[in-house]
Parts: C-alpha cells; structure tokens; sequence
C-alpha cells in the first residue's frame, strides 16, 4: 500500500499482553519520498483534549470528509516511526489548508 503525507491512518496498537490490538488513527506526517520506504512517521491522533503548546485540534474543518466520531487533537510530541505493515487502512485526508496553518504555527 502507498501511503501519502497528511493521510490519516488506523494502525494496529498491541494490547500490553500482545493477544491482541486496537485500531488507532494517527497522520502521516513524513514525505512522500521517505514513504517509499519500510517505515512511515506519524503522529498519535488523541480524542481527549490534553492542554499544551504542542497540540492541535482536528476537527471537521480540517479533514476532506468528517467521519470522526468526535474533535481529535494531533500531539506533536508524540511523533514516531511504524512498518507499514502495521498499518490497518487509510481513512481520510487532511485538507491542505490546515497542514499549512498548523506548520506556520
């Protein structure tokens, strides 16, 4: 599967035990050359809100089409590094106008 920067994506997030996982969103935040690759970097995607300087609110002003169950929240200090084999299955993208704001920000 190809993947592309500013999708979102359900990866599979092991139970402590590993019996099992949980599907969980997170963006694809590296480039689309570093995709190619076996590993993709990405960025937990939270519903609860957490106040810090290094959140963002994802909401449905900021996705092509909302099928969120509610407002999400990116933390960017919660950046890391996934095989693309634990990616599940692509949702939706973020519009391109949020990904520029959030940059500049």
């Amino acid at each position: 599967m190809n993947f592309t920067q500013w999708e979102i994506v359900y990866i599979k997030f092991p139970f402590t035990n590993l019996s099992n996982y949980k599907l969980r969103p997170a963006l694809v935040i590296s480039n689309n050359n570093y995709n190619k690759k076996d590993n993709l970097m990405l960025i937990w995607i939270f519903w609860n809100e957490w106040i810090s300087d290094f959140s963002i609110l994802l909401d449905e002003d900021s996705l092509e089409s909302w099928k969120m169950l509610k407002q999400s929240f990116l933390r960017f200090q919660n950046i890391f590094t996934l095989d693309k084999a634990l990616v599940e299955r692509k949702i939706w993208k973020v519009k391109k106008h949020f990904y520029k704001i959030s940059i500049q920000n």
